[in-house]
């Protein structure tokens, strides 16, 4: 007669998962094991209906009880997880060392409930450090360099050195309760983060100095082992050779789902206002858009990683001669190297056609570059010592610029070092 009851209050509850044919009835078993298998998928909220469903019509089932307690936990409906732990403990047949597993678990609980600074999260980050560049000229990137087209190539390949500083805070807040999606549950968190980062130069070469003011906020959805989005709104201020350079403001869409264990799948947009601030860059004032997917895998619990990609982007620059279009595709890796240490590798291709004619080297010919850049690097962790808790990172990158106007083929050696660190 139970099992008569329990099929009919259950059916539209098990439909969803398992085929059920007329003649089958669900037992309480295979109710349990279907709740088992939606809260690993992260179906928090259809776990729970199940094992609510299964305790209404047993009560005495403490294992059931014991998940259900669980699965209110990882939502953070506390009260309702204490509730139903302190019905088992309280059970005349629980065995003594299930009530000592079970006290145990209502510390934690109460710890939990009792401590909402678990809910917001703050963090700092501080780098320090200095380079030595073959090719200055080139600035920090492709709408951000100084080359004398009057001049050969070889002589316009200025090299310098410097120093680069980097401070950036970080919060994180998350929201008392998971929001509920459909049959699972979302932990909503809101990411803010301001950041001040200088790259100058010796003296002789302080034109070429580059400081980026930026500030960047928004929201986040995350269902652990399934699937994370985040939406994030940024303000960039530029200063470039000691002047007011330009202000970006952006947004920045993306979304990773995983595909299996240890590998995932991203899919990101960035789509940025860029204004100007000097007479001579105007022609670059614009919208710049980016959209990118790629790859990440990983091994050995995460201490090995391989990631591919591919992006395409426009950066929207109001004059023809200015604005190109494009495509990248990337492959890198990080492992261990030694001790406390991982090495790092990233190559990449990037494609430049740009819409009109350059209107300086050649009145006719427009500008098609494939640029290509290698980076390997190493990260030391120390662990004791008056350097515990810092990084020392060093770095070497390659680019190679292949343009059909001669006079835009160039090369760049960069060599960095720097100590890094987090506080919490």
């Amino acid at each position: 007669m139970i099992r008569i009851i329990l099929t009919s209050i259950c059916l539209c509850a098990s439909l969803a998962m398992h085929p059920v044919y007329a003649e089958a009835e669900p037992d309480p078993e295979a109710l349990f094991n279907a709740a088992m298998e939606y809260r690993e998928n992260g179906e928090l909220f259809r776990a729970i209906e199940i094992f609510e469903t299964i305790l209404s019509n047993q009560p005495g089932l403490n294992r059931a009880r014991l998940e259900l307690a669980i699965s209110y936990h990882l939502i953070r409906q506390y009260e309702e997880a204490k509730k139903q732990l302190t019905q088992v403990l309280n059970a005349a047949d629980t065995p003594d060392e299930v009530k000592l597993t079970i006290t145990a678990y209502l510390a934690q609980l109460s710890s939990d409930i009792k401590t909402p600074s678990q809910r917001s999260s703050s963090s700092m980050y501080v780098s320090a450090g200095a380079f030595t560049d073959s090719n200055i000229n080139l600035g920090p990137g492709k709408d951000i360099q100084d080359i004398n087209p009057d001049l050969s190539p070889e002589s316009i390949e200025n090299s310098g050195s410097g120093g680069q500083f980097m401070f950036s805070y970080s919060h994180r807040s998350r929201a008392a309760k998971p929001l509920k999606i459909g049959t699972g549950s979302a932990d909503f968190e809101w990411l803010t983060q301001a950041s001040a980062y200088s790259k100058a130069y010796g003296s002789s070469d302080s034109d070429f100095n580059l400081s980026v003011l930026s500030l960047s906020t928004g929201p986040a959805l995350i269902v652990e082992k399934r699937w994370r989005t985040a939406l994030n709104f940024k303000l960039d201020k530029l200063i470039f050779g000691n002047k007011d350079y330009a202000e970006y403001v952006g947004i920045n869409p993306l979304f990773t789902y995983s595909l299996a264990q240890d590998l995932e799948i991203t899919f990101e947009n960035i789509t940025t206002a860029r204004a100007y601030d000097q007479q001579a860059d105007q022609g670059l004032t614009g919208t710049m858009t980016t959209w990118g997917m790629d790859l990440a895998k990983f091994y050995a619990s995460q201490s090995i990683g391989i990631q591919a990609g591919i992006k395409y982007y426009d950066n929207g620059a109001s004059a023809a001669n200015l604005h190109y279009a494009g495509g990248e595709l990337y492959l890198g890796g990080q492992m261990p190297a030694w001790g406390d240490a991982r090495s790092y590798l990233t190559l990449s291709s990037r494609d430049y056609r740009y819409r009109a004619a350059d209107g300086i080297i050649s009145t006719t010919v427009k500008r098609d570059e494939t640029e290509n850049i290698a980076v390997v690097g190493v990260s030391h962790d120390f662990r004791s010592g008056s350097l515990k808790s810092w990084t020392l990172n060093a770095q070497y990158s390659y680019s190679k610029n292949n343009s059909n106007l001669t006079e835009y083929s160039y090369d760049r050696n960069i060599l960095e070092a720097s100590m890094r660190r987090y506080f919490f």
